[in-house]
């Protein structure tokens, strides 16, 4: 068969769907996907089209310049290829999303099409100086792309895959996987990455292609363009038969790099008997590390992170000494200081110092777990965290315990296209493959985060210009490298070169979940996705300063006023932010809710735990004081809560950048009204959303619209203990209320009456 019967075989299952009556509707009846034989549909598809209705739903980014159902070479002026591939486009009479999976196209129908543009264009002559190379790629909505023009292809080199706990749950109407489970639930689904090859060249930015975020030109480094898609058999280009097949890398070391300095330096001793080079110190593709599967999709891949039991586990190894299986462990080093730097942060996390900017081992390491080394494997370790606040601060401070290490699926990789039907040499660049922690805010990226400069420690991995882990092998050949240490531009944002007025970042409702570099954070201390290590040739990327494991890093992150805007949630307010302080504060729904919460204790609501498996903070009346109880940081245990598979997104998945902004903004607002001292004394208890003030409530007649709640409380004295180990509390002196609307804030002072600032 050739392509367009397979383009067929996708127009007949895809037109009763409502498909056929749609296009027929956006092009005056001159796009009829029905058709008796496959010539047929191939003039039809082909031709130029008088009209296209760019004033429906979802075609309102269709680019102007495109005028057939199909454009061969370009994905973006394929009128069939951006209804069936855009996120905004639906086969419904309303314009809304079909509830019926099947009433939209598979990614292997997609891949189809695809072809079929491409195959258009298999005559081309200008793919002189052109090399072989994977990308990351995904059709996107105008304020997407990297040129911000109309609905088009974006590229990067590098794909962002994500952990979870459930099977990938492929979301048909949004075009993308979905971060919920299929049956629904509070399980994290895992997130593919999905790669194809494409001839492409090196060049810099301009005519050659755009750079998401602009560039410097001439000064900018040179970057990898696609040009043509790849694919199997004779009709991608005239006069080869092309035969594909991807290979993988994929390798998580971080146990062993907990090992790697010398302690004077932080590193731990290795117990007697374990060896760190071998699993499960050192997992990867080749030893059965068990971490991703590929899965092809006609001409394209996925990279499929394997579903586990839990976020994280204990792990066993033969020990040499004993020739017993047993918990790979360590032992826990009193607390120090180490070139400058105390090793304890929080009082019970271990930090590891970086180097400078570069981390050679996980930043973080979870302490709270000790185990008996002689024990069975099955043993469940004593969860330090139970202990009193007296002997829990002198165990985790003195050290000298056996702690157990915990294991985590996340690594970097690489993934390679074996093309033949090309002359012996021709260049071929792999793509690097993360596979990373969840991302709480999937439908929030950091490109978009970006475009309010108020916030704090944006930046988005598709900005960084540092070399990837240059010690991955090649698959295909494990004796040479992946990657070129001069190559500075993997992790870009790449797409095609495209004129007129661009469209706004913001402003646009998100439904697709990104796995490009966009919506990643870049490095930093280190960052959420990925670290900063070097060796004797320089600095790069790899994912083996991230915390060990890594919901030890989320914690602090999260609890860091959202360290990662947009993928770490920010949970300061959680542990009574603590001099943290707070950016974009998660709603109280977010946080969850304690049983002695007063809307619980009203009857209001029922008691449930927040995204993190803890509940939020709560103002607490004991007799005539007012109290806010709080989670103790260094009692909170996300490495615990990972193993009660309490972790969840679900709570969060559908946050949009544009409220996650609001939030920040609306409590900026609040915060210069309120005219609040900046210290640790000062806590945010409570921020819900309201729809609708005049039906809520509110302090002046004056408010109106929608808007945000939130409570501080200016506290007193020191913390004391609750009948709870893991919460604390903490004396109110004065309560503040601001109430936020569409016209101006409402707002009190302690005992004040409410005052109206309109906007």
């Amino acid at each position: 068969m050739s392509l367009i019967d397979d383009v067929k075989t996708v127009c007949d299952r895809l037109a009763p769907l409502g498909w056929r009556n749609l296009l027929l509707s956006v092009t005056n009846n001159a796009l009829d996907i029905s058709q008796p034989t496959a010539t047929r549909l191939q003039t039809v598809l082909t031709r130029s089209l008088p009209v296209i209705n760019r004033m429906r739903p979802g075609f309102e980014d269709f680019t102007s310049a495109g005028t057939r159902g199909i454009t061969g070479g370009r994905p973006s002026h394929s009128l069939l290829y951006h209804a069936f591939a855009s996120s905004s486009v639906h086969p419904t009479s309303s314009g809304m999303p079909s509830t019926n999976p099947e009433d939209y196209p598979t990614l292997l129908e997609l891949d189809v099409i695809e072809n079929f543009i491409y195959s258009r264009v298999a005559g081309r002559t200008d793919l002189s100086n052109t090399l072989i190379a994977v990308f990351a790629y995904q059709y996107r909505e105008a304020s997407r792309t990297p040129h911000l023009r109309y609905a088009d292809m974006s590229f990067s080199r590098t794909g962002i895959a994500r952990v979870g706990l459930a099977d990938a749950h492929y979301d048909a109407s949004r075009r993308s996987f979905w971060i919920v489970p299929s049956a629904g639930g509070d399980a994290l689904a895992v997130l593919p990455a999905r790669y194809g090859v494409f001839l492409a060249r090196r060049a810099k930015p301009g005519a050659s292609g755009s750079v998401q975020g602009g560039n410097r030109g001439a000064a900018d480094d040179d970057f990898i363009f696609p040009v043509h898609k790849l694919f199997s058999g004779t009709e991608c280009l005239n006069n080869r038969n092309i035969n594909i097949n991807f290979l993988e890398f994929h390798r998580n070391d971080k146990l062993r790099m907990t090992h790697s300095l010398t302690p004077q330096d932080g590193g731990l001793p290795v117990p007697s008997g374990f060896n760190i080079q071998d699993p499960p110190y050192v997992r990867d593709s080749r030893n059965s590390g068990n971490l991703v599967d590929l899965q092809k999709v006609g001409a394209s891949v996925l990279v499929l992170p394997k579903p586990g039991q839990a976020l994280v586990r204990t792990v066993s190894q033969v020990n040499s000494i004993t020739s017993r299986n047993q918990i790979v462990h360590f032992v826990v080093p009193p607390q120090m200081v180490i070139r400058g730097s105390e090793t304890r942060f929080t009082e019970s996390t271990l930090e590891i110092p970086a180097f400078g900017a570069d981390r050679l081992a996980p930043e973080y390491v979870n302490i709270r777990h000790e185990i008996n080394p002689t024990g069975p494997v099955t043993q469940n370790p004593i969860d330090l965290n139970l202990l009193s606040q007296s002997a829990f601060s002198a165990k985790i401070s003195q050290g000298n315990y056996p702690a157990a290490h915990f294991a985590d699926d996340s690594c970097d990789g690489c993934v390679e296209a074996v093309v033949t039907g090309f002359p012996a040499g021709t260049e071929n660049r792999p793509a690097f493959s993360l596979v990373t922690a969840p991302d709480f805010f999937p439908l929030a990226d950091q490109f978009e985060i970006e475009t309010d400069s108020t916030i704090r420690r944006v930046s988005p991995l598709s900005r960084g210009r540092l070399p990837v882990n240059p010690t991955l092998p090649r698959p295909s050949n494990p004796t040479t490298f992946a990657f070129q240490r001069n190559d500075r531009t993997v992790t870009a944002v790449v797409g095609g070169l495209a004129t007129g007025t661009q469209v706004s970042i913001r402003g646009h409702m998100n439904r697709q979940i990104s796995y490009l570099p966009d919506a990643a954070s870049n490095v930093f201390a280190p960052g959420w996705d990925t670290s900063r290590s070097r060796d004797a040739l320089g600095s790069f990327l790899t994912s083996s300063g991230l915390g060990s494991p890594f919901p030890e890093d989320a914690k602090l992150c999260a609890a860091l006023a959202s360290f990662w805007p947009a993928v770490a949630p920010d949970n300061g307010r959680t542990f009574g932010n603590q001099g943290f302080g707070n950016q974009l504060p998660m709603l109280d729904e977010e946080l969850g809710f304690h049983p002695a919460h007063e809307r619980v204790q009203s009857g209001e609501l029922a008691s449930y735990r927040g995204w993190d498996g803890e509940f939020g903070p709560f103002f607490e009346n004991d007799g005539a004081r007012l109290f806010v109880n709080y989670v103790a940081i260094e009692r909170s245990d996300y490495v615990s809560q990972a193993l009660a598979g309490r972790i969840k997104a679900s709570l969060t998945a559908e946050v949009q950048s544009e409220d996650l902004i609001a939030r920040h903004q609306a409590l900026n607002a609040c915060v210069n009204i309120l005219q609040l001292p900046q210290n640790s004394n000062i806590c945010l208890v409570v921020v819900r959303r309201v729809s609708d003030w005049p039906t809520f409530g509110r302090g002046s007649s004056q408010l109106m619209g929608n808007g945000f709640l939130m409570e501080f409380a200016e506290l007193r004295g020191g913390e004391l203990t609750t009948s709870e180990l893991l919460r604390v509390r903490r004396e109110v002196r004065k309560k503040h209320i601001c109430q936020v609307g569409s016209n101006g804030i409402a707002y009190k002072n302690g005992n004040a009456a409410f005052r109206f600032i309109p906007a």
